[in-house]
């Protein structure tokens, strides 16, 4: 124990882990993925403690780690077990623990959803407890600084990375990188200093504050440079190579999306983006009433603003098809995209209020978009292309503005009638999917439902009533049990949901009877804003609708979702009645209308980057960005060359203020002033370490000798003219005496 508290290493080193370690563990809090998140940095700080008795006992370390895997235990439980209500004994909190765990674990094991928040908490706080022992064992058995601070570093950064709420999170991931600096050099002066030891080399032990002043001080440097570069929107060489690299994360998130979707934010806690690459299905669902976006486009018609398509059904989620990703050129579409008849061109501009997102939206199909971006889409066969996701090369920031061109479909009722069935094989092949395990009851409804239908869009239509009138809406509909298919759940017991369970059982139920559709997710109209012309759109107008294929016409929308309004389509007769549509006007235009609208929307394009937006503005905002970062580059670096020099030298001669600069020097190259030495020795033996400086430092030494035992001139000028000659060789030879010390180590 007495060897415990003398504590070789420090404990001021124990005290800056810690640091590092809560700071992380707030910055997880602070986010409030879910209830009761306090506990984690509490879970960590055991761990550190656990770790430091462990790393100074005399165990081997499987025996260490097994010792500290029941510690674990035992504490993340009693810290769980305290958050529990209700009076309870111990050992029911324990059951109770153990049995939600358990049922967690039947559900995502089925390929089921897991809905229990506690279970998040319960791991995180044990992946807090491995990080504060980790941490411990690798400085106090093993001594390896960056294995120890790096790991909950990067649970910090990633807390940052996928939080966009209003707690400025940034100042946790600032309170722990203070803490690591300070650390890394506390532990690099505990190294040094059990090198002179083992070398039995007489060194002073205030060196010790002398490197944590300097730690402190490029602590401070990091921060200030850190704060001065360009937000992450202006790197956007760095975020194409990113998103390149980070492919496989995506199917990551999709599990954790089953896992955790509970969670609040979406498919990584509190993701940036609003729309994952999976739809869970089932759970409550929360509509706030926050701004996400104003849309200004035409107020002809009414809209949905398209996010994504998913197209793989899985009994409880979709998933949207992975296909390649290919990078859009501003205001241009791809060649050989879909050209379906009776689609009307529309150019929007998008305002995006949502900082830190890349997903962008478009009227129905949307074509193109006036910003750096990438777009998934399908190379398969001889399917056309089809932008099925956008997302922006760089994140949006709030207030970012984007324009995109749609083709948004006028097809009418006559048309869709006589559309047929003649679907192309990548149709049939990827949108009449269903999975083997699908109940038979639900097929059978189905069949029922369309059997006195003749043609697709009939069978279309009476699916759609089908679930207006018999499926309530409820944005807390009951969860299906473990392995039962959500649609068949929906229809035949809860019968209750809200969109995307309408969504979805209407696409289950069309591709039964063999008509190819998916479900498409984003967010509906919006309430129209007539003093500024755009619609407003909320998180609450977040939707999912279906789309169904028509030979010759694409896709085209259909609402089941009992608390929209249905869709109202022109007859196609040839006295058109008047659309009741929201904004008014005639619901569509005369074939001759569609081409001049068609034809005007590259101008439009090209007019929305002359205003503005878009990557001209982008770059030139990178620009400045880049500009201001450099500045204050070239200020840090000149204000901690001027410190290094400088600080603590006032009121020095400048015979006495050259000598200290030289001993400065000495100590950064590994030769300090020991009591022993004279001047002239110290003098040698650093020259022996840089050759080239050895005569201004003896010229420097000499007029400090003289002035100090032979009353010679303190404010010699000939001090100061040596030391402008010697510092950039002292400069170099701290570099190369730096690197020599990392060949060595690495070595």
């Amino acid at each position: 124990m007495s060897r415990l508290l003398r504590l070789e290493q420090g404990w001021t080193t124990a005290l800056f882990l810690l640091g590092a370690i809560l700071s992380a563990g707030w910055a997880v809090v602070a986010a409030r993925w879910a209830e009761g998140l306090g506990i984690v940095p509490i879970a960590g700080a055991g761990g550190l403690i656990a770790g430091l008795f462990m790393g100074w006992s005399v165990f081997r370390h499987r025996i260490s780690h097994f010792f500290s895997a029941i510690y674990g235990l035992a504490w993340v439980g009693f810290l769980l077990g305290l958050n529990l209500s209700g009076d309870l004994t111990w050992g029911e909190r324990i059951t109770h623990l153990a049995v939600r765990l358990y049922n967690w674990l039947g559900q995502v094991l089925t390929g089921g959803i897991g809905r229990d928040a506690l279970i998040f908490v319960m791991l995180l706080s044990g992946l807090f407890w491995v990080l504060g022992y980790h941490a411990a064992w690798y400085t106090y058995r093993r001594m390896q600084a960056w294995r120890a601070v790096l790991p909950p570093g990067i649970v910090a950064l990633v807390s940052v990375y996928y939080y966009y709420g209003s707690v400025p999170l940034a100042r946790y991931l600032a309170f722990y990188l203070f803490f690591a600096l300070l650390y890394v050099a506390r532990a690099h002066a505990f190294e040094r200093e059990r090198g002179w030891r083992q070398d039995r080399v007489a060194y002073d032990p205030g060196l010790r504050f002398d490197f944590l002043r300097a730690g402190l001080v490029i602590a401070l440097v990091g921060l200030a440079l850190a704060w001065t570069l360009p937000g992450a929107e202006a790197w956007t060489g760095l975020s194409k190579t990113w998103r390149r690299l980070s492919e496989p994360w995506q199917n990551v998130q999709r599990e954790w999306q089953r896992l955790f979707s509970t969670l609040q934010g979406g498919p990584v806690p509190r993701s940036p983006e609003p729309f994952g690459a999976s739809l869970a299905l089932g759970g409550p669902r929360q509509e706030r009433d926050v701004v996400v976006m104003d849309v200004a486009a035409p107020r002809e018609r009414r809209y949905y603003w398209r996010a994504m398509v998913y197209s793989r059904y899985l009994g409880n989620y979709w998933e949207m098809l992975e296909e390649e990703r290919v990078l859009l050129t501003p205001g241009r579409p791809l060649p050989g995209m879909a050209d379906d008849a009776l689609r009307r061109t529309v150019t929007h501009t998008v305002t995006s209020y949502t900082p830190g997102i890349h997903l962008m939206v478009g009227a129905s199909q949307p074509v193109a978009v006036d910003w750096e971006a990438e777009a998934t889409v399908d190379l398969a066969g001889d399917a056309p292309l089809e932008l099925a996701r956008i997302s922006s090369v760089a994140p949006l920031e709030a207030g970012s503005r984007y324009g995109v061109v749609s083709r948004v479909s006028e097809a009418d009722v006559v048309s869709l009638l006589e559309a047929g069935t003649e679907y192309p094989a990548w149709v049939r092949q990827r949108y009449m999917q269903l999975p083997p395990s699908l109940p038979d009851p639900v097929r059978l409804l189905a069949r029922e439902i369309t059997a006195g239908a003749e043609t697709p869009y009939d069978k279309a239509v009476a699916l759609e009533q089908y679930l207006r009138w018999n499926i309530t809406y409820d944005l807390a509909p009951p969860d299906p049990p473990a392995g039962r298919d959500y649609v068949d759940f929906l229809l035949f017991e809860s019968k209750r949901g809200y969109c995307s369970g309408y969504a979805s059982a209407m696409v289950v139920m069309a591709r039964s009877v063999g008509l190819p559709a998916r479900v498409a997710a984003g967010y509906a109209q919006g309430e129209y804003d007539a003093e500024r012309g755009v619609f407003r759109v909320r998180e609450a107008n977040a939707h999912s609708w279906v789309e169904v294929y028509f030979p010759g016409y694409g896709w085209i929308q259909f609402e089941p979702t009992a608390s929209q309004a249905p869709i109202v389509r022109p007859t196609g007769t040839e006295e058109e009645e008047e659309a009741d549509l929201p904004g008014g006007g005639r619901s569509g235009e005369q074939p001759e209308d569609v081409g001049a609208r068609g034809s005007r929307s590259l101008d439009e394009m090209d007019e929305l980057l002359e205003q503005g937006y878009g990557p001209l503005a982008s770059r030139q905002e990178s620009l400045a960005w880049w500009l201001a970062a450099g500045l204050g580059c070239i200020a840090l670096v000149v204000g901690g060359w001027w410190v290094t020099e400088n600080w603590g030298f006032r009121g020095l001669s400048a015979v006495e203020r050259a000598y200290a600069r030289l001993l400065r020097f000495g100590c950064w190259l590994g030769r300090p002033l020991n009591v022993s030495d004279t001047p002239l020795e110290w003098v040698r033996d650093v020259g022996a370490v840089v050759p080239e400086a050895r005569e201004p430092m003896g010229r420097i030494v000499d007029l400090y000798v003289c002035a100090r035992f032979a009353r010679g001139d303190g404010a010699a000028p000939e001090a100061t003219a040596a030391w402008r000659q010697v510092r950039p060789l002292l400069w170099r030879g701290c570099l190369q005496h730096a690197l020599s010390l990392h060949r060595h180590h690495t070595a």
